[in-house]
């Protein structure tokens, strides 16, 4: 459910087409079609919008996030790609906004991952003042819209994060493979 609601959101905000979409919820394109026209319908607004910021980018050949990032637009520039870049950017800038505020306050981040910050905390208080770091970068952002910060996993003990998906599992024992093979690490039993 979760990997096709993820399908359904980049057809609706990035401009993905019937038949990929078709492809990505495994339904005919028929039906791809209906849910994309039910969503322009309902919400006229919302897709005025995001063609408005994909025309204005074109005609002034330059898109920029909140805090001023720019991305500058080349003389054939995909739309899709125009299309993507408020949301794109906007998690940018709420990822690094996050990680500099958790960094003033004591809470040095491990790691960014995609979307997400990996960090150690010493107790469950350090993980709440974390979450409303977050959460406070994100109304920043957003102009005071609420985002929700989620915990993926808390792990003690010296326990490590283990991503369950079969191609993340392919991944991390790619890496631990090569790290065995230069001896940063010993050999696994």
């Amino acid at each position: 459910m979760r990997q096709r609601m993820k399908v359904l959101q980049l057809a609706i905000g990035y401009g993905m087409g019937v038949p990929s979409l078709a492809r990505g919820l495994d339904r005919h394109p028929l039906i791809a079609s209906g849910i994309l026209e039910r969503h322009r319908r309902t919400y006229p607004r919302f897709w005025q919008w995001r063609e408005d910021i994909m025309v204005s980018a074109m005609l002034e050949r330059r898109i920029e996030s909140v805090f001023g990032w720019p991305l500058r637009i080349t003389t054939s520039p995909n739309k899709r790609t125009l299309y993507n870049f408020p949301a794109q950017a906007g998690g940018a800038e709420m990822l690094r906004l996050a990680a500099w505020r958790l960094c003033e306050a004591g809470i040095v981040p491990c790691m960014l991952i995609h979307d997400g910050i990996l960090f150690e905390a010493t107790n469950r208080e350090e993980v709440e003042h974390a979450k409303e770091i977050m959460r406070a970068a994100g109304r920043d952002v957003c102009n005071g819209f609420e985002i929700g910060v989620d915990t993926d996993q808390m792990l003690v003990g010296g326990a490590r994060y283990s991503d369950k998906r079969p191609m993340a599992k392919k991944m991390w024992a790619t890496i631990m493979a090569a790290l065995e093979a230069v001896r940063a690490i010993p050999k696994r039993p």
